[in-house]
This record gives structure tokens, C-alpha cells and sequence, in this order.
């Protein structure tokens, strides 16, 4: 795929630089990864014009101001905070032309050329990137790439739907929250629950521990599709109601499991992300901008998930999600207090690109990325994650081909020979 650089341009901010506002970073903020999160969207002709489409970000971030701020990090141990304002930061737009037509990379895939279509996430000097894509058919693929610890998945599609509307001359009916008043500490604040090594990592960092034979080995990025009708069978399976993300990562976890031929003693977990605004008691906006995810970690031995039924593994996901309600996020939330003066580094941050015995699942079905519209006749066609070269990452999305009948897309990173195996046990239901 030839992909040709036309312009790179950066949008500043839209705050005079008299009005500087410094936020720091909540716990969750710093519970999320510190790194840059990449997604592409396809759209077939016709399409917005470039012009339409940077017009409509102006707009959006005055209405998004941090996704065009600059984090601040002074080093020293003290919380990041969020810096809006100033003559820093801006949103980096790259403008490109693609020698082939869009159906030759439909439907998207997470491989490795996938990389040309979003800016790099190497050393990036923006909270928020986009990439305008033009096909030679006169197909649009933007890529995306947005720092992690300013805005979740919940928060980012809000932002692409807002920016839809406004490209497209609609009125917006939600507007982003940034109260922050539902994130206020108990008088005393407590930790009921122990979040050193489980949420965070106590310092100093332990230095990696993996062969490096298996360092080497290389990781592959699939896609796996499951049906409405293949998830509606799994669920009747189920002595109890499950959700379609508990009895899929069930599924999903069993069999990974299986196909990468752990020893039967091993212990195998997954970090589980859960959305927390609902959790709370009472619960935060749905439109609350920033992080407010937490994980769960359901575990269990190899021989208990291989040998057991999908309906186990769902109930273990199931029940570690339960526990992740407002007393663990209060207390999470006052653990972030208690430790302001601490750095606090995420365990994600610390694990490495190789997660086995273990996995990450994150769950966007939840997010509406297919209802992006900029108000043109041309149709939104695709939706993936960026290529990650991290073993043990999964990512469940609703299906283009699903769209209101319960399919799922889910990206799948494992080894090469992992992947192989997976491939030919991913619909099995033994």
C-alpha cells in the first residue's frame, strides 16, 4: 500500500493563551496505560472534504478542549495534570493520498501496514492525532490515535460522534461532563481493598523476567467473527443469564487457553476492563469525559478452564466483574488520594509485550463507533484497532455485519503458533 504525505498541519488550541487551566490526572487517569491508543475508520464515497472535516474539529474542540491540551509531567513524582490553554499543544492533522482503492483493504485488518494510516505513536507530541486517508476510489479512512490517560473508549467515541454532527451541520443533543464531583473522597478516606500489585505497581519496578525465546517469537493479530446465532448458542448453555462479554471472554478464554498448551498447574488470569461510571453509587454521566474504567481479574488454573464447561469460565468473568461496584471504586478513588505524592505506575505498564499465561480483554461493544456519520451520502464501512505488536491483547467490537443481530469482531494477539491452533478451535464449543 502506497500511502503519499500531502500536508501535516497542526490545529491550536482554542483558548487564548491568558486562560491557562492546569487538571491533574484522576486515578483513573493514571490507572489507564500511558501510551497512545490507535483506531482507523473506513468510509466509502463520497466523503466529506478535508476542509469540512478540520472545520468540524475546530468546532468539536471547543467543546473537547483536552484532547487538544498538553499533558504535563514535571518528573518529580507529583500527579500529571492536563494543561488547557497556552501557546503548547494542538491536534496534529496529516493529510495523505493512497495509491489503491479502499476495497483493496476491506474489510480492515490489524496488520502491520496498517501502521501507514494513522500518525506515529512513537514519541508523539499530541494528546490527539488524525490521519485523512484519501483512496484513489475516493474512499476516506481516518486514523486515529488519542492518549490514554485524557480519555477512554466511552469518552473517544463520544468525541467522534460529536465530531460527526457538527462536520455534517447537526446540532449536538450531549455535551461532554467534566464534573468531577462524584470522585470525592470519604471523610476519612480508606483503602478497604489492597490495590498495590493489583492495580498498581509497588516501586521499585521489577525487571522483566521473559526468555528471550520468547521475546522473539512472533506475535499475530487476527480476526474472529461470532455470529448472533453462535453467541445465542453459547448462551444456552448457561445455567444463569450472562451477557454476551461474559459468556464470549468465557468462550474466548478457554480456548486461548487451550491453544497455547500451558501447563495444566499453571495459573491464568485476565485483566478485565469495566466501564465505572454505572458502578458508582450515584452513578457518574454517562457523558463523563476523562477515565472512569477499572479492571477485574477473574483467575483460575489451567486444568480448572480446560477441563471445565464455557458456563465455569463465565461465571468466574461474571463474578470478578461484580466485584468491581462502588465500594472497590470508593476505595480506589480514596487510594488516589492517600498516594497523591507517590508516582503511581499502572501494572499494564510493567507487563511487558508478552501477557501469557495471561490476557487483556476490553470490551467496545458498548461503544457506538458505527453510528459515526459526517452527513454525506457515502456509509461508514469499517471499524478496527490499530495493529498491536503486544501478545495476549483481545478487543471485542460489534460487527459491521452484525449490526443489530448480536454479532461480534474480535482481535485476537497471539503467537504465531498459538494463533494457528486458535484458528481451528475458535467455534468449538467442547
Amino acid at each position: 500500500m502506497e500511502v503519499h504525505l500531502v500536508s501535516s498541519t497542526v490545529i491550536p488550541q482554542v483558548f487564548p493563551p491568558t486562560e491557562i487551566t492546569k487538571t491533574p490526572l484522576t486515578v483513573f487517569d493514571m490507572l489507564a496505560p500511558n501510551m497512545q491508543v490507535n483506531v482507523l475508520y473506513a468510509f466509502t464515497p463520497p466523503t466529506p472534504t478535508n476542509t469540512a472535516l478540520k472545520d468540524g474539529l475546530k468546532k468539536a474542540l471547543e467543546i473537547f478542549p483536552t484532547l487538544a491540551g498538553e499533558l504535563v509531567d514535571n518528573g518529580d513524582g507529583s500527579r500529571p495534570y492536563v494543561s488547557v490553554g497556552g501557546n503548547g499543544g494542538g491536534v496534529l492533522v496529516v493529510e495523505t493520498n493512497v495509491a489503491s482503492e479502499l476495497v483493496d483493504i476491506l474489510p480492515l485488518k490489524t496488520v502491520p501496514e496498517m501502521v501507514l494510516l494513522h500518525p506515529s505513536m512513537d514519541n508523539a507530541q499530541h494528546l490527539l492525532q488524525i490521519q485523512l486517508n484519501r483512496f484513489s476510489c475516493g474512499g476516506l479512512v481516518i486514523g486515529i490515535t488519542n492518549h490514554h490517560r485524557v480519555a477512554d473508549g466511552k469518552s473517544m467515541s463520544s468525541f467522534f460522534l460529536s465530531w460527526g454532527k457538527l462536520v455534517g451541520g447537526l446540532q449536538l443533543d450531549r455535551f461532554p461532563v467534566y464534573d468531577r464531583t462524584m470522585l470525592i473522597l470519604r471523610d476519612p478516606p480508606r483503602c478497604d481493598y489492597e490495590h498495590w500489585g493489583i492495580d498498581f505497581q509497588p516501586l521499585p519496578l521489577p525487571p522483566s523476567s521473559l526468555p528471550c525465546t520468547i521475546k522473539s517469537k512472533k506475535v499475530h493479530n487476527m480476526m474472529v467473527h461470532y455470529s448472533g446465532e453462535f453467541i445465542s448458542k453459547i448462551k444456552a448453555q448457561m445455567p444463569r443469564k450472562h451477557s454476551t462479554f461474559e459468556v464470549l471472554t468465557g468462550h474466548l478464554w478457554k480456548n486461548i487457553t487451550r491453544a497455547r498448551g500451558l501447563d495444566p498447574d499453571t495459573l491464568t488470569q485476565i485483566n478485565v476492563s469495566v466501564n465505572g461510571r454505572p458502578r458508582l453509587r450515584p452513578a457518574a454521566p454517562s457523558e463523563y469525559f476523562g477515565n472512569m474504567v477499572l479492571s477485574a481479574y477473574p483467575r483460575a488454573h489451567v486444568k480448572e478452564l480446560t477441563q471445565g464447561s464455557v458456563a465455569d469460565a463465565a461465571r468466574l468473568v461474571q463474578d470478578a466483574v461484580a466485584c468491581t461496584g462502588d465500594e472497590y471504586m470508593r476505595s480506589l478513588i480514596d487510594f488516589g488520594a492517600i498516594n497523591g505524592g507517590d508516582l503511581l505506575v499502572p501494572v499494564a505498564d510493567v507487563e511487558g509485550p508478552v501477557l501469557c499465561p495471561n490476557l487483556e480483554v476490553d470490551s467496545w461493544l458498548g461503544f457506538p463507533f458505527h453510528e459515526v456519520d459526517f452527513g454525506v451520502r457515502g456509509s461508514f464501512c469499517g471499524f478496527v484497532p490499530g495493529w498491536v505488536p503486544m501478545e495476549g491483547v483481545v478487543v471485542l467490537t460489534s460487527s459491521l455485519n452484525g449490526v443489530g443481530k448480536g454479532g461480534v469482531d474480535v482481535v485476537i494477539n497471539l503467537f504465531d503458533d498459538d494463533a494457528w491452533f486458535f484458528r481451528q478451535i475458535s467455534h468449538s464449543l467442547d
